[in-house]
């Protein structure tokens, strides 16, 4: 249902979460609401990423979603920092235990993993892209407004691509740098 007031998607029928529109024609706050920052970038698919419900293709891409979406050095960072925490959890297991238990805890590893990338992937991104709307808010105050609906479109050319792409290239790294350390480390 669209709020008949501001012309937001209303989750609940009963009231609108962005200008507190009731059902019954009562307002909560009788304010004139002006959209934030993230609503502007967003449009609308604002209430999709402010309520997590593209939360499958963060939780599949984990730290390559940050990287995706424009935050390149903290998206390599975080994809590094995956990558080191992965490798070892794999070696360590391979080098102990046996080799069904070795299966069963590394898939128990990618579930919990994916799980909380899932999570807080989301999260994350929207941190980081308030960082840098406030910068060019304070930058560019006069026509911050038309440059933050130029960005989102800049921002999302050919983002299946994107994901598609590095998700891709990165999944082939990953599998290249655990096949030399195992091979190296004499475990196969």
């Amino acid at each position: 249902m669209i709020c008949p007031k501001c012309k937001m998607k209303m989750n609940n029928e009963d009231y609108c979460f962005h200008c507190g529109y009731m059902s019954n024609g009562n307002v909560i706050e009788q304010k004139e609401v002006a959209p934030t920052m993230l609503e502007l970038y967003f449009g609308e698919k604002y209430d999709k990423y402010m309520r997590n419900k593209n939360w499958l293709i963060a939780g599949i891409l984990g730290p390559i979603y940050i990287f995706c979406q424009g935050h390149y050095i903290i998206g390599l960072l975080l994809i590094a920092l995956d990558y080191f925490i992965s490798l070892i959890f794999l070696v360590f297991n391979h080098a102990l235990l046996y080799y069904y238990v070795v299966l069963l805890l590394n898939f128990i590893y990618i579930v919990f993993n994916r799980t909380i990338w899932a999570t807080i992937g989301n999260m994350i991104y929207i941190k980081l892209l308030t960082k840098r709307l406030s910068k060019m808010k304070e930058t560019n105050y006069d026509k911050y407004e038309s440059n933050i609906q130029q960005l989102y479109k800049k921002d999302h050319k050919f983002t299946i691509l994107k994901y598609f792409i590095f998700g891709l290239l990165f999944l082939l790294i990953f599998y290249f740098i655990k096949e030399a350390i195992y091979n190296n480390a004499g475990l196969l």
